[in-house]
């Protein structure tokens, strides 16, 4: 249980290291796109003023329900979605399961008042991260170029209690669903290793790895590596 939260507490934490910080600094150097989705527009309009002072970061609409945030992320193909959670008509969790339906590869990062309250059913529609609307300027926008690496930034208030919610799965649910192999690729992910580093550890080909991350993806229903951690973590594979 410590070994799991740990690893949820360095992703999120101030002070990355290693191959997180590379791919960090890498995708620094791009410019990310963002859609900002809330029903206020105080929130919106001060997210984006707040967003385009980042250098690498461009503003490319805004929506104020979960109905318009499909309509544009379909139009705009956005990077990264910054999504509120409740809105009237369609709210942010059905909304991120339409919009991952349809567009797995966009990111999706809550930006929420409610902490405990909706974690396990956002992170099930396929939520990449999850913050509150507390944080500050620097950890929305390091979680934003977090998800855009295909992290999982989490509010730092919200992990223990996230790893007990779904620490609560049984220990039979998890025995034969992935390999040995799988498992170990899986507990490197989270630890935020690069495919070739990967390879590198456990002696195999880069080709090998990705086999197997396919493998990751189609055995636990999840649209990319970050939602794989979060499941297996959900079902106490890791």
């Amino acid at each position: 249980m410590s070994t799991t939260t740990e690893r949820l507490d360095t992703m999120s934490t101030d002070l990355l290291s290693g191959p997180l910080a590379a791919a960090l600094d890498e995708n620094r150097s791009a410019i990310i796109r963002v859609l900002v989705v809330d029903d206020h527009h105080v929130v919106r309009e001060g997210l984006r003023r707040m967003l385009e002072l980042e250098s690498g970061i461009q503003v490319v609409g805004e929506a104020r329900s979960g109905e318009e945030a499909v309509v544009k992320a379909l139009s705009l193909q956005p990077d990264v979605i910054v999504m509120d959670l409740k809105m009237p008509g369609m709210d942010g969790i059905a909304a991120t399961r339409e919009i991952k339906k349809q567009m797995p590869k966009i990111g999706i990062l809550v930006l929420t008042l409610y902490a405990e309250d909706f974690v396990k059913q956002a992170v099930e529609a396929g939520v990449s991260g999850y913050l509150l609307k507390d944080s500050d300027c620097e950890q929305i926008t390091r979680a934003i170029h977090e998800v855009y690496a295909g992290l999982c930034p989490i509010a730092p208030s919200l992990t223990r209690d996230l790893v007990m919610e779904y620490a609560e799965l049984s220990r039979t649910s998890r025995a034969s669903i992935l390999t040995r192999r799988q498992l170990e690729i899986l507990r490197l992910i989270a630890e935020g290793e690069s495919g070739k580093e990967i390879a590198r550890r456990l002696f195999i080909s880069t080709s090998t790895v990705k086999r197997e991350v396919r493998q990751i993806l189609s055995k636990l229903k999840v649209n990319d590596r970050a939602q794989a951690v979060s499941e297996a973590i959900r079902r106490r594979l890791i």
